[in-house]
């Protein structure tokens, strides 16, 4: 009943966001897709240099995200005909001394990982090449003159200058390309679908008149409800993601401490212990961000569900967290004094007993500052998931800056947002520590 499209909404004209909808070229050919199907069109918002493997994972049925024809990329997909075509264009500060390739020569040039001008760039042995995730953090970097010049096509070329006044695109055309829409490798029913839509675009003339919907030149105004209303759904997102992420990670790590305790008592539990060891090595040892890698790209990859991306990271980062609080039980449990164990167990009291009743409590009571302070890094750290495309509270200004081209306000208000969310945090387990231990000043 639907066919998905990934795509990066980063690129005007082909993809952006506007009023939290991904529209642009691409996006209108995509429902057109669509339409000729007879289906519902899916649009997963995602990284650039991840599209690929997206659809190499099934993540996705085809790409569109202005992408041109490289021989690298078509040993892995399927390219559908041409449906536009462009050179790329050299991009500089009005107040700048280049006028041509030429004068690149020992230049730090910007580019967005994965595009043509990246690849441009790595066959330049005397330029610098800059990779960036995004072309608005490259048009910020050559407007703070950390770059001198910055590789992109040139319909977006013309986007960015129409809203900033103090770039320019210089006159000299580098490589042409195509732009071409990929689908996986040897899927020629769909691809054949495509080409027959694209090609009835462009006889009915319906492929100008979608180009040039996007390529007139629009005022860049700032709407403040429309960064407000990124925000809130950002915030959310976030706090969707450390709650489900939490609740998980407190249920795997008093699972695995407990384990890793029982197994000293109980040589039953010793090959359970060797797992939950094995389970803390690598999750310690291993960056969250490589994790949320393996699980969305790898684990998950398969599952045609909602919100795909969004699971993935509640998996990520609560098996990351679990691995953390099961250290901090475990600590926590050999801090209350062996009597307390004892005693209970001369009571006649089963273990299970013993350990929930009267060492766990007491455990709690020890553990909970460094707890909280857990469940701070957590919610701190669910910021990579804008790795993935999830549009979180971080993600939000990453936004915001590319529509505003104002990086501090942005960035300040998000930074503030988490300053308030970690105050609040550590206010209720301060109130939630004094009423634990409550009972100790009597």
């Amino acid at each position: 009943g639907y066919i998905t499209v990934a795509t990066n909404a980063e690129l005007p004209p082909f993809e952006y966001l506007e009023n939290e909808n991904v529209v642009g070229i691409d996006l209108d050919i995509s429902k057109k897709i669509a339409e000729k199907l007879g289906v519902e069109l899916k649009i997963k918002n995602a990284p650039f240099n991840s599209l690929i493997l997206m659809l190499q994972n099934d993540m996705c049925d085809f790409v569109a995200a202005g992408l041109s024809y490289d021989e690298d990329r078509a040993k892995n997909v399927d390219f559908s005909d041409i449906y536009m075509s462009g050179f790329q264009k050299i991009i500089v500060r009005k107040d700048s001394n280049l006028y041509s390739e030429e004068d690149l020569d020992g230049k730090k040039v910007g580019v967005q990982i994965g595009t043509t001008g990246d690849s441009y760039c790595s066959k330049k042995s005397n330029i610098q090449t800059v990779r960036l995730t995004k072309p608005t953090d490259a048009i910020m970097a050559l407007l703070n003159k950390q770059i001198d010049a910055f590789i992109i096509d040139e319909f977006s070329a013309d986007n960015f200058i129409n809203k900033n006044t103090e770039i320019k695109k210089l006159d000299q055309n580098l490589t042409k390309e195509s732009y071409n829409i990929a689908v996986s490798k040897g899927n020629s029913e769909l691809l054949g679908l495509i080409n027959e839509t694209i090609s009835d675009l462009k006889t009915n003339n319906e492929l100008n008149n979608i180009i040039a919907s996007h390529t007139v030149s629009k005022k860049n105004e700032n709407k403040f409800g429309e960064y407000s209303l990124y925000i809130l759904d950002g915030l959310k997102t976030t706090l969707i993601i450390t709650f489900f992420a939490a609740i998980l990670g407190v249920l795997l790590g008093f699972l695995v401490a407990t384990i890793k305790n029982t197994a000293t008592y109980n040589k039953k539990f010793k090959f359970l212990s060797m797992i939950a060891n094995l389970y803390t090595t690598i999750i310690r040892g291993t960056p969250a961000l490589i994790q949320l890698f393996i699980i969305y790209y790898g684990i998950t990859s398969h599952l045609r569900v909602g919100n795909i991306d969004i699971i993935a990271a509640i998996i990520a980062f609560g098996l990351n967290s679990g691995a953390y609080v099961s250290e901090h039980v475990r600590a926590g449990i050999l801090s209350v004094n062996k009597g307390q164990f004892e005693a209970g167990r001369s009571l006649g009291l089963p273990y299970k007993t013993t350990m929930i009743k009267i060492i766990i409590p007491q455990a709690l009571k020890n553990i909970l500052p460094s707890l909280g302070s857990e469940f701070i890094t957590l919610l701190k750290e669910t910021a990579v998931a804008s790795y993935i495309g999830i549009v979180d509270l971080s993600r939000a200004g990453d936004i915001i800056i590319s529509k505003s081209y104002d990086s501090f306000i942005p960035l300040f208000v998000v930074a503030l947002i988490y300053l308030i969310l970690v105050v609040g945090l550590t206010s209720l387990l301060s109130k939630f520590e004094k009423r634990l231990h409550k009972n100790d000043l009597h």
